[in-house]
């Protein structure tokens, strides 16, 4: 007889392939798993980081060569080629622009488009907006937009409808398109400082918000009437006006300070049909004083 073998059994954990075997807990994948989410967008920022110092503000090869400005207009936007030669040389000068040497991508805040467009603000009032940009790889372009001047102020000045004082020099000359504002210096300061206009000042008394009110509601809403001439005193505004093709001017009186909306219904209610009315019946009444409620003294002009 041959001897009968006798085996063991097998465990079934051992017999079988798919039974657990021991592994990571559950507390220790949670943090893997934060571990990665914080890391790996860390990695890729400073990846992304490095390549942006790389290609912009360490690469020598970005630097400003050449400057424009945009439009062909206006003498921010000369279409005279000295002349807007002369305008890129001054903003070359105020922002200190270096062709072929200032970065065009620079860790310096001066060189921050916003900074410059503040700067160009900054030393010249006559300017409004200024907007730039980059263009790779190596340009800067300019976007000047100016205030608008409504009335000559002295010999030297404009003022437009924010009351800031304009240099005559920055514009091309339009004096004789605009209507003359006489005064004190003292008169439209609410400090009344008797100190000469200075370029880019605000002047803020009320008296000359009502005269830029009166200036933008014949220029846009009330056009047959011309302002010519304008005067504060301590007492009134006076306009010299001419209305309609009327060649012979009137002289009419406001109040100091007048609000916008009972500007508009002076002039819509009691000027303009004294002003219709005059030219119409060839009347010599031509010196109007709107500075009583209600009514308008007319007499003859002395």
């Amino acid at each position: 007889m041959k001897p009968v073998k006798h085996s063991s059994p097998v465990p079934d954990e051992l017999n079988n392939d798919k039974a657990p075997r021991p592994g990571l807990s559950k507390k220790a994948k949670l943090w893997i798993g934060l571990s990665l989410a914080v890391c790996i967008p860390l990695i890729v920022f400073v990846l992304l980081w490095l390549t942006y110092l790389a290609l912009f503000p360490n690469n020598s090869r970005l630097v400003v060569n050449s400057i424009r400005l945009a439009g062909n207009s206006g003498y921010w936007s000369p279409a005279d080629p000295d002349e807007r030669q002369a305008r890129l040389d001054r903003i070359l000068s105020i922002l200190r622009i270096r062709l072929g040497g200032t970065p065009m991508f620079s860790g310096k805040e001066e060189y921050d488009l916003a900074a410059m467009a503040a700067k160009l603000r900054s030393e010249i009032p006559e300017l409004e907006r200024a907007d730039i940009w980059r263009v790779l790889p190596d340009q800067l372009i300019f976007e000047l937009h100016e205030r608008i001047p409504v009335a000559n102020l002295g010999a030297n000045f404009y003022i437009d409808d924010s009351a800031t004082v304009l240099d005559k020099s920055s514009y091309y000359d339009v004096s004789g398109s605009l209507p003359a504002l006489s005064c004190k210096p003292s008169a439209v300061r609410a400090s009344h400082e008797a100190d000469p206009f200075k370029r880019g000042e605000i002047l803020s008394d009320s008296s000359i918000r009502t005269v830029l009110d009166f200036l933008r509601l014949t220029r846009l809403e009330f056009t047959n009437v011309h302002p010519k001439f304008i005067y504060i005193s301590q007492d009134f505004i006076q306009f010299d006006l001419l209305y309609r093709n009327d060649p012979d001017a009137f002289s009419v009186l406001i109040p100091l300070r007048v609000r916008e909306e009972q500007l508009r219904d002076d002039i819509f209610g009691r000027l303009l049909p004294k002003l219709e009315s005059s030219v119409r019946n060839h009347e010599n009444e031509r010196s109007l004083d709107l500075r009583f409620k209600d009514r308008i003294i007319a007499k003859k002009r002395g």
